[in-house]
């Protein structure tokens, strides 16, 4: 008997430890099948971390930049990263350069919309349309472009009305030309081939002059009739730290002293660029002051009449706060402004009045352009490559 219970002792005993074995296999088993699984789902992880970083680094810099800004609609404040369609509150159009930025405080056309590039410079655009501001004439110049003459216009209280007896054909008023008297004088042309240095060849004698406005007339329309406007600048033409021209507020502008008489002036009115290098400036053309006018009258500001109380007695820009239509400062005073218009074959045009003398903003005399008088400054023009 004593036999027998060794021996069931025994198998139970072993039953046991088989029981015990199989268990720890078993964990053993649901372990390394966790911890395979575990480090299997880290691995995973951690390369969709990695594809994802990837992924969003690419998209940051260029997927998702395009598309956020391809759908954000461009408005004040944001820079101009192309030449940019604006359309205001009220559905008036202008396009705004590559470059530039609509101030938020000056966003709409009917009030005076302001750009402004990277250094401070002030635009208003003007609306305007080329059968309004030009007549076209025969032939072509040598960029290919169709030939045009100014459209002038006269200003009372009843509105604009185109003048009559003027153009290229007679000795009235008239643009794009030269002057005979003094266009031909190599002294006068040598102040413009030295601040346009690289544009000397243009400059040679009163022919290659004659044949430069009537090219960069010619563009200056042809860019309106593609945009269907242009930029005035907000302040009279000064001149920036590096002996370019600009238009910013409270400075003295440049003036037709000894120096520069009106060919200097001309000439300054070229050298402004904006780093985008979006749009050609110049001295103001009479068709685009007239054009500046019949849309300021158009807002009923009575540009034929003479304001007195309204005019910058001061020869800084932008001195007095009256002095302002539809942001556009110093048409009442500050400098008479030279234009581009020709009269007689002794005279350029100037508008307005001066810090000096009252007059109204559409005011249109004429000087010899070979004099100097502090009394004369003048206006830039933009207009969108």
């Amino acid at each position: 008997m004593e036999i027998l219970k060794k021996i069931k002792n025994n198998q139970r005993g072993s039953v046991t430890v088989f029981v015990l074995a199989t268990m720890l296999i078993v964990v053993g088993i649901v372990v390394t099948i966790y911890m395979t699984t575990i480090n299997k789902n880290n691995t995973q992880i951690a390369q969709l971390n990695k594809i994802q970083g990837e992924y969003m680094q690419t998209s940051d810099n260029s997927a998702m930049d395009q598309a956020y800004n391809e759908n954000l609609e461009f408005g004040p404040g944001m820079i101009a990263e192309k030449n940019e369609e604006y359309e205001d509150e009220n559905g008036d159009e202008a396009t705004i350069p590559k470059g530039f930025e609509i101030l938020p405080e000056a966003p709409t056309i009917e009030d005076g919309l302001v750009i402004q590039d990277e250094k401070g410079n002030q635009f208003v655009w003007v609306p305007a349309e080329v059968s309004e501001m030009a007549n076209m004439t025969s032939g072509t110049d040598a960029n290919g472009n169709q030939n045009y003459q100014g459209k002038l216009y006269n200003f009372t209280s009843t509105g604009a009305t185109e003048k009559t007896s003027y153009g290229q054909d007679t000795t009235s008023y008239r643009e794009p030309d030269t002057v005979s008297n003094y266009d031909n004088n190599s002294d006068y042309l040598k102040i413009i081939k030295d601040i346009l240095t690289d544009q000397t060849d243009k400059y040679t004698d009163i022919n290659t002059f004659k044949k430069t406005m009537q090219e960069d007339y010619n563009k200056m329309i042809k860019s309106i009739s593609n945009y269907h406007g242009f930029y005035v600048s907000r302040y009279e033409m000064s001149k920036s730290s590096n002996n370019t021209a600009a238009s910013v507020g409270n400075v003295t502008p440049i003036v037709n002293d000894s120096d520069n008489k009106w060919y200097g002036l001309y000439a300054y009115g070229k050298t402004y660029t904006n780093s985008a290098n979006s749009v050609e400036s110049s001295m103001i053309w009479g068709s685009q002051y007239d054009a500046m006018m019949r849309w300021m009258q158009s807002g009923e500001h009575k540009v034929d009449v003479t304001l007195t109380g309204n005019r910058n007695t001061s020869t800084t820009t932008k001195a007095s706060t009256t002095d302002v239509i539809k942001n556009i400062y110093d048409l009442y005073g500050c400098h008479y402004e030279w234009t581009l218009e020709a009269v007689s074959t002794y005279y350029r045009v100037r508008r307005g009045g001066s810090y000096g003398n009252s007059d109204c903003p559409s005011s249109r005399n004429n000087r010899s352009s070979h004099g100097s008088d502090s009394y004369y400054s003048s206006r830039l023009t933009l207009y969108v490559k």
